[in-house]
């Protein structure tokens, strides 16, 4: 009568662990990660192409010219970012049309970016503020939060028909 009264009990308790340890998983996002809370402009105000018309927007491209191929200005519904981890640990992918791929790492001001339309491989980018240390071109200072405003020269395998060109992002992705 004993062991089949322990029974229950034991079954109970082990399901409710897997229960708990599923539950923590989802919580973390587990390794699909999970959707951005919030996609927006840059908060910081600066201005990351010669156009002051692009205050406000989000911009993601690189080159001269506002174009599908070039600095594309897409609305926050067009992003998907997903968060990774969270607080030192977190890491952010960034998909947006006409095929732009950015990866960022918490703390760091190097950027994976690739563009697949446009058969641009994927490379670092380092959007370190050569002219102002202070400045931060890649803001992590907000707890699972990044801003980022960068313009760098765009890598040496990617060629451009009108020459060197530079890089532009201006994005704020909230991770909570």
């Amino acid at each position: 009568m004993t062991l089949s009264h322990r029974r229950p009990r034991r079954t109970a308790a082990a399901v409710a662990l897997a229960v708990g340890a599923i539950s923590a998983l989802t919580a973390c996002g587990g390794d699909e990660g999970r959707m951005a809370a919030a996609v927006s402009a840059s908060t910081s105000g600066v201005i990351v192409t010669d156009a002051s018309t692009d205050l406000g927007s989000i911009i993601i491209g690189w080159g001269e010219d506002h174009s599908d191929t070039e600095i594309t200005t897409p609305r926050p519904d067009q992003l998907d970012a997903r968060c990774y981890g969270s607080g030192d640990a977190l890491a952010i992918d960034i998909t947006a049309p006409h095929g732009w791929k950015i990866r960022a790492s918490s703390g760091s001001q190097i950027l994976a970016i690739e563009n697949v339309d446009q058969g641009l491989a994927r490379t670092d980018v380092d959007a370190t503020n050569k002219y102002l240390d202070i400045a931060q071109s890649i803001d992590w200072s907000q707890p699972d939060e990044v801003d980022i405003a960068a313009t760098a020269d765009a890598p040496q395998g990617w060629n451009s028909p009108a020459g060197p060109a530079r890089v532009y992002l201006s994005v704020h992705v909230d991770c909570r």
